[in-house]
């Protein structure tokens, strides 16, 4: 399979963080920054270091993205192996969570590609649980508890009904905490086109779960 994060083009590899003909923009504060520096000076422990570091978060993201545990260990593989492949061309121009982020993130867009839409409501997010994550539904505060539950399974559903291009966002921002203009960076869009998506991600999220649960489901955001 190709990496349209990595094998795009000097156009796409600039923006991620890749070597580049106009030269290196400033170096960045990264925690990985001393493992990417000795991974890229030959030690592969450093990598194995690496992908410990972050393979769950990516895990977790591509749980969210495919929907079934065996899609998204067969796209964590592809991203890790990806990341072995072209990673010592990273610069540190950005962070390499982030760098991290997009090469899984478009692993997953271009798995969803060649999937279609063919999936089954029955085995989506079944083994959320299995994969140690009880959200995306988080209570905002106690009187929510009541239907965090309910809700939890309900917003699972309803996140695998958006088109990708919009649960993407709202995933990198809503649950896993992201800054837009990290996942302007991570996504290769203009931070506002990040800001309309989420609104939109969310405006179709409420709307679905209001028409499943009725009143009881008003309030609740993303």
């Amino acid at each position: 399979m190709s990496y349209e994060v990595v094998e795009r083009g000097p156009a796409v590899q600039a923006s991620m963080g890749l070597a580049s003909a106009s030269g290196a923009r400033p170096v960045i504060d990264d925690p990985d920054r001393e493992l990417v520096v000795r991974w890229q000076g030959g030690d592969d422990s450093a990598f194995e270091v690496l992908v410990e570091r972050h393979q769950r978060r990516v895990f977790r993201l591509l749980m969210r993205m495919m929907g079934t545990r065996e899609e998204a260990e067969d796209v964590s593989q592809e991203t890790f192996l990806s990341l072995h492949r072209h990673g010592k061309r990273f610069r540190a121009e950005a962070r390499f969570s982030t760098f991290v982020y997009r090469v899984a993130a478009n692993a997953a867009l271009n798995r969803r590609r060649s999937l279609g839409r063919a999936r089954t409501r029955s085995n989506r997010f079944a083994v959320t649980q299995a994969a140690g994550d009880n959200l995306p539904y988080a209570p905002r505060d106690p009187e929510d508890a009541t239907l965090g539950n309910e809700l939890s399974q309900k917003v699972r559903d309803a996140l695998q009904d958006l088109q990708p291009s919009l649960r993407m966002p709202v995933v990198l921002y809503d649950i896993e905490g992201l800054a837009y203009g990290e996942i302007a960076e991570i996504l290769g869009v203009a931070e506002g086109t990040i800001k309309s998506r989420i609104h939109r991600a969310r405006k179709a999220l409420r709307e679905q779960l209001q028409s499943s649960l009725g009143k009881s489901g008003e309030g609740h955001t993303f």
